[in-house]
């Protein structure tokens, strides 16, 4: 099997027959995941809207197979996510970052599929039943993206996110693969060897009005949004070697980004926009890099003598802080006992009401630091059972906190946990 510079200069023959034939994991692990040659045209997913979190990445440097890992922003606290007897290739963070659809060939040889998984590696679940890659989640989190091959060329589908209702969106005579669900949930970008070179396409969300956005005789790569949904970014052979490259979402205004000699393949947006993670084998063998989307600035987050690469970043709520009534840390709000208060709070959007992490929100006791300021609560509710709503005319969730007339004369802390593993807390003091 091919290296990860050799994969990078395979002939379009070469791609179409690999991607038919092993439908690429996209995890370009030297001897060790059974990869497509089209990749080069590695992993793509939509960035979503939010903070940047953690970033999922696949390594084969504890075993022969590859796994999955994860790491900070800044390619520390790097943690191994899997470990399967196959390989684990590329990975999609869902859109509240909670969880990772990837895609696996445990136990299958040359045929993989998608499973996905708790941002902690827990609760591992097979989505698909046939030879499948390259998952992308929906925005809002109901859908998941992935190419297939039933005996035939390479497709696009999706799926629920549960694994059912499993829908084919396109049928050309050639190989279509790395579909890039849109911010806004309205379209999916893909690439397609249809035309006979590998370019970028577009489509509505149900697979109508397919239009060819890029044309050229290169491999123009996996297409990647940008947050805003304004900007695409995808790798190209073009000038000689595959570099990134970035373009107005109706394929205008394309423009590169890296020069380098080696290889740089696999844009992926940070969920702020002002980033973007790329593979790179400019010192010897693939690497995570980093720069920010205007192409300056790179960075190299991962350094170790094995594959790492096809890295996606972990969307987190676009969390602002709590609006008044109640007052942010440092702040002791007073509040009277068995008073019900509206905390309140916004995500920037409409996120649902599953949002709590398993077991919150939840109150602690804690010292009534008279350093602290003190600010009476000025607005209650009728007591009642605690309950969350999301009201759309001011973007805010509102959760009804009821509280204990025995927590009279504490002060207690009340921790907002969502289910991107983010902890939000206020303080409150019942003295009266």
């Amino acid at each position: 099997m091919p290296d990860g510079k050799e994969v990078g200069k395979a002939t379009q023959g070469d791609r179409s027959r690999a991607l038919a034939k092993f439908v690429g994991v996209g995890v370009v692990l030297a001897l060790i995941l059974l990869l497509t040659s089209v990749t080069s045209l590695p992993v793509s997913q939509a960035a979503f809207p939010g903070q940047n979190g953690k970033i999922a990445f696949a390594s084969n440097r504890d075993s022969f197979h590859g796994q999955i890992f994860v790491m900070d922003a800044d390619g520390s606290d790097q943690t191994r996510l899997t470990f399967a007897s196959g390989n684990d290739g590329e990975s999609a963070w869902s859109p509240d970052g909670a969880k990772i659809a990837f895609s696996t060939n445990r136990g299958l040889g040359n045929e993989q599929r998608i499973w996905v998984m708790d941002a902690d590696g827990s609760n591992q679940t097979r989505l698909t039943a046939f030879n499948s890659g390259r998952p992308s989640w929906s925005p809002d989190g109901s859908k998941i993206a992935f190419f297939g091959v039933i005996g035939g060329d390479a497709e696009i589908y999706v799926i629920d996110a549960n694994g059912s209702n499993q829908t084919p969106l396109t049928s050309s005579a050639g190989d279509d693969a790395h579909p890039s669900w849109s911010p806004d949930g309205s379209k999916i970008a893909f690439s397609s060897m249809r035309d006979g070179n590998w370019e970028i396409y577009v489509m509505d969300a149900d697979g109508s009005n397919q239009t060819r956005l890029t044309n050229n005789s290169a491999a123009d790569g996996p297409p990647d949004w940008s947050p805003d949904g304004s900007k695409i970014a995808f790798e190209s052979n073009r000038d000689g070697n595959f570099e990134i490259y970035v373009m107005d979402a109706d394929g205008s205004n394309q423009t590169r980004l890296t020069f380098n000699t080696s290889d740089d393949w696999n844009p992926a947006w940070s969920p702020d926009g002002t980033k973007i993670l790329f593979d790179s084998d400019r010192d010897g063998d693939r690497e995570i890099c980093v720069m920010n989307a205007d192409g300056s600035g790179e960075t190299q987050l991962t350094d170790n003598s094995a594959f790492d690469c096809c890295a996606s970043w972990q969307p987190l709520y676009d969390f602002s802080g709590f609006f008044p009534p109640v007052d942010n840390p440092p702040t002791l709000n007073g509040v009277k006992v068995g008073r019900a208060i509206p905390v309140k709070f916004s995500l920037n959007g409409d996120q649902g009401l599953d949002i709590f992490d398993a077991g919150f929100p939840v109150s602690q006791p804690i010292d009534c630091a008279a350093s602290a300021p003190l600010d009476d609560v000025e607005e209650t509710a009728t007591a009642g059972s605690s309950s969350l709503s999301y009201d759309a005319t001011t973007d805010q969730y509102v959760y009804v906190w009821k509280t204990d007339k025995g927590w009279v004369g504490t002060c207690r802390q009340l921790i907002v946990q969502l289910n991107d593993g983010t902890a939000h807390v206020a303080y409150f003091n019942f003295a009266k």
